[in-house]
């Protein structure tokens, strides 16, 4: 096998492999599993549902720890007057007949515009 025991990999499917582990916070017996208990000396795997994996953090923060606060709350902004499309010219283009009724009868704001 390529991978060191206890490394967490991403796999393509819902039936674990023969030999691995999924990783939900479930504890092990490190007595039958000593390669794993080296990573893991806790005896417990982790929990990497809902998680990313991600290189060591420069931060100084501890391998295998949450990362606190990494998705401040913020804003974007775009506005499409401010963008060249460049000009498209066509000889001709039937658009067709489009039509609706008044039930939803409402506008949308676009960049300030209604």
């Amino acid at each position: 096998d390529s991978h060191p025991v206890g490394a967490a990999i991403a796999w393509p499917s819902d039936a674990t492999p023969a030999g691995y582990a999924l990783m939900q916070g479930q504890s092990f017996d490190k007595s039958a599993y000593p390669l794993l208990a080296i990573a893991y000396p806790s005896g417990i795997i982790p929990d990497m549902r809902g998680w990313t994996i991600k290189g060591k953090p420069a931060s100084g923060r501890a391998v295998l720890s949450q990362e606190m606060d990494g998705n401040k709350a913020h804003g974007h902004t775009a506005r499409a007057q401010d963008t060249d499309l460049g000009t498209k010219s066509t000889s001709s283009f039937d658009y067709g007949t489009k039509s609706t009724n008044t039930t939803g009868n409402h506008t949308h704001q676009f960049g300030g515009y209604i």
